[in-house]
């Protein structure tokens, strides 16, 4: 072999071992790019997590360890009659940043994965655990949910029947049937995802509760309570019965108009028919009793007149007086078709 042939043959040989080399790093690279990405339980966890946040429920679930069953629920410590009705991908917020913040291991090899992400522009985070079961090749490690990553939210409806998360309404009597049908305040236990905050509301014509959040951290069960308070129609329409309720007493001409709160006592002798009118009506101010909607004491000022004779000297008088009284309501319910039903207090 001549000398220009043996140079050019050695430098061949120089450049196809660099290539192999670099080819063997970029290989090598690339392995552990993807077992950081797929077979790493920080990999594992971000693709559950991304899942959420494309509002792919059913991959999310799918995933090894994710689905809540019975026997899951019970490992985790939580209510096996939770709902499942609030896995849906139509009422999750917009999730992004998802970002895994740490990654521990135990002593029994089990990995503590914290993820932190921004859900609705609020940060939210959630702690998962994760467990090896087996490998591909016998190098690329596989992951499940040691735990179950799915929480509990136990949502309370006070005052009110249902509650709404985006445009679904929720029937807590339907997850936990044996509440009273005519309950002033229901509640029940549902199945939520983390990393995942739902806007839980009411709003009706009667009443209307502030939006709350409803969370959940995996295996753990966390409290909501939406709290539905009287709107300026339903105020208005008590009042307006209450106002109906006084103008049909001041139209009896007695003097104590029967079961109605106000009324007086004379000695001297009546002439003619007494003749009532109100002077002031009570404020009505609705507040939550235990069973229903009640008010406070509320005071109003009836007016009288009426023409007596002393039956000391036989003189004739007009009488015309303000009569103050006081009155409450023990109960004011809606019924079913939208009417009320009110019931007046006695006072003593």
């Amino acid at each position: 072999m001549a000398v220009g042939d043996a140079h050019a043959h050695r430098r061949a040989v120089l450049i196809w071992s660099g290539v192999g080399v670099l080819l063997v790093a970029a290989v090598l690279a690339g392995f552990g790019a993807v077992q950081r990405a797929y077979y790493s339980p920080t990999g594992f966890v971000t693709a559950f997590a991304e899942s959420i946040a494309s509002h792919d429920v059913s991959t999310a679930l799918a995933m090894p360890g994710a689905n809540p069953t019975s026997s899951a629920l019970d490992a985790a410590g939580l209510p096996l009659g939770a709902s499942r009705e609030l896995l849906r991908s139509d009422i999750l917020p917009a999730v992004r940043d998802i970002a895994v913040t740490s990654d521990t291991t135990g002593a029994d090899g089990v990995h503590t994965v914290v993820v932190r992400a921004v859900a609705n522009g609020d940060p939210v985070s959630a702690t998962f655990r994760v467990r090896q079961t087996g490998a591909v090749l016998g190098m690329l490690p596989t992951w499940s949910f040691a735990t179950s990553p799915v929480g509990v939210a136990r949502i309370t409806v006070a005052h009110a029947s249902t509650f709404t998360v985006g445009r679904h309404t929720v029937n807590p009597r339907a997850a936990s049937p044996d509440q009273p049908a005519d309950a002033f305040t229901v509640s029940a236990d549902y199945l939520v995802l983390p990393l995942a905050p739902l806007e839980l509301s009411h709003s009706s014509r009667y009443v209307r509760a502030t939006p709350v959040a409803a969370s959940a951290s995996p295996g753990r069960i966390t409290e909501t309570t939406v709290d539905a308070q009287p709107t300026p129609a339903f105020t208005s329409a008590v009042q307006k019965q209450v106002d109906g309720f006084l103008d049909r007493c001041a139209e009896q001409h007695v003097l104590q108009p029967a079961g109605c709160p106000f009324g007086v006592e004379i000695d001297d002798r009546v002439q003619g028919d007494p003749s009532w009118s109100i002077d002031t009506y009570p404020d009505v101010r609705l507040q939550a009793g235990d069973t229903g909607w009640v008010t406070g004491r509320m005071v109003g000022v009836a007016h009288l007149d009426v023409t007596v004779q002393s039956l000391f000297d036989g003189t004739v008088t007009p009488r015309s007086d303000p009569e103050p009284f006081a009155m409450s309501l023990s109960s004011v319910t809606i019924r079913s078709d939208g009417s009320l039903d009110i019931v007046i207090a006695q006072e003593p």
